[in-house]
């Protein structure tokens, strides 16, 4: 009788440590919770814990650019460094554009890139001569810019809601330098984006962008 019931005891145990359990990508119980990345589209509101914006141009579902919701209007550079040319003349990177900028000059002679690096991080702003990257913010060099303005009736009817000011209408700064006294300023007119070379020290609108 004993050897029958160890008999029973051990079989049970046998299969009581074989039994599959099912996992949650089986089809089987309840599935545990994940991250699933927001997709983006032109004109959607950007927020999370620390940052907000709006998208006005997407690499893919989870990432593109977005711009800031101010803005404001200030000159590239005081007039007393209107002569200096710094190098900056990426028309495809803004960021590259700002850290050339910032690696031979004081950032506080150039206003407009000082705005918009002074828009990150708290220990950003306490360090003017750190570089960036394209995931933190910089004012949009002249084809980035011109990417923002094509796009602006998505991003105005945003900003609108939001109750920020919209880009319509209006004279922007790019970071990229056209020669020792201009930098190339860009605006929509007549449906056609314009770029122009314009004197460094006059004062136009300046947005900042970053990648999301």
């Amino acid at each position: 009788m004993k050897r029958l019931l160890l008999f029973f005891a051990l079989t049970a145990m046998l299969f009581t440590g074989c039994k599959k359990y099912e996992s949650p990508s089986s089809g089987g119980g309840t599935p545990l919770p994940h991250h699933i990345d927001p997709v983006y589209h032109v004109g959607d509101y950007f927020r999370n814990d620390t940052l907000e914006g709006v998208v006005f141009l997407t690499y893919g579902a989870h990432s593109g650019l977005m711009v800031s919701l101010e803005e404001v209007r200030l000159p590239w550079c005081v007039p007393n460094y209107l002569n200096s040319e710094t190098g900056a003349t990426n028309p495809f990177d803004g960021w590259c554009n700002t850290n050339i900028v910032m690696s031979n000059y004081d950032l506080n002679r150039f206003p407009a890139l000082q705005w918009s690096h002074q828009r990150n991080t708290w220990h950003m702003v306490y360090y003017d001569y750190r570089l960036i990257t394209a995931n933190q913010w910089f004012v949009p060099s002249s084809g980035e810019m011109s990417k923002l303005l094509q796009n602006q009736a998505a991003v105005n009817a945003t900003l609108d809601s939001l109750g920020y000011p919209t880009l319509e209408d209006k004279v922007y700064w790019s970071s990229t330098e056209t020669g020792t006294r201009g930098a190339a300023a860009v605006w929509m007119q007549d449906g056609q984006i314009v770029i122009s070379d314009s004197v460094k020290s006059q004062a136009f609108y300046v947005r900042a962008i970053r990648n999301y």
